[in-house]
């Protein structure tokens, strides 16, 4: 059977058709709706757990207006990413991939002024979102954080990182203090990391 040329269509919607071969009847000529297949794509669409890593130690940048990249624990490394001890995340395949990073952002030391504590992603090396900043105008609140979205990995070796940074415009005692720390539960409940980080590859 030939099927002629016809028009281009460039608004399709979810009740438009296109021809398919039915394996499971004969292999016979059937029409099928976009819908039914953008379900079966939903379906069928799994994200598979790659890295799973957390950091159970105090980060604190060295001073003033100095980035310090977060740690996410030991190294480790597998088909699909490799984790560095310094924190820095390398792709070993493409793909498309969810990433989930967790800061647990406090403040300690002497009360008094104000701490500026920014929070950046970056991409090879590049800044790849906005900063985010928090104020801490007092000790002993934890401030957690947290980042979920989608990263398409298009190029082998593309590595990811995240920063952290006491910002100048902080004020007083407070200006040089704060950082990512670990909290120690007595609840019976694991405890809380300095930074977690998780990534998913989408199967």
């Amino acid at each position: 059977m030939k099927i002629s040329q016809y028009g281009l269509d460039s608004t399709p919607s979810l009740s438009s058709k296109l021809i398919g071969t039915d394996t499971s009847d004969s292999n016979i000529t059937k029409n099928y709706e976009f819908a039914a297949i953008a379900q079966l794509i939903n379906e069928n669409t799994q994200f598979a757990s790659v890295l799973v890593a957390n950091s159970t130690v105090s980060q604190v940048p060295s001073g003033v207006g100095v980035a310090t990249q977060v740690s996410f624990g030991p190294a480790q490394s597998n088909a699909a990413v490799s984790l560095a001890a310094n924190g820095l995340v390398t792709f070993n395949q493409t793909g498309l991939y969810m990433i989930n990073g967790y800061g647990s952002i406090e403040r300690q030391g002497s009360s008094g002024g104000v701490s500026i504590i920014l929070f950046r992603f970056l991409v090879n090396g590049v800044q790849a979102s906005a900063v985010k900043g928090f104020h801490l105008d007092s000790t002993d609140v934890v401030v957690p954080y947290e980042i979920t979205f989608p990263l398409n990995i298009t190029t082998i070796g593309t590595t990811i990182s995240f920063e952290i940074m006491r910002d100048a415009s902080g004020t007083g005692s407070g200006l040089n203090q704060g950082g990512l720390y670990p909290h120690t539960n007595l609840s019976g409940w694991s405890n809380i990391p300095s930074a977690d980080l998780n990534i998913w590859q989408l199967q």
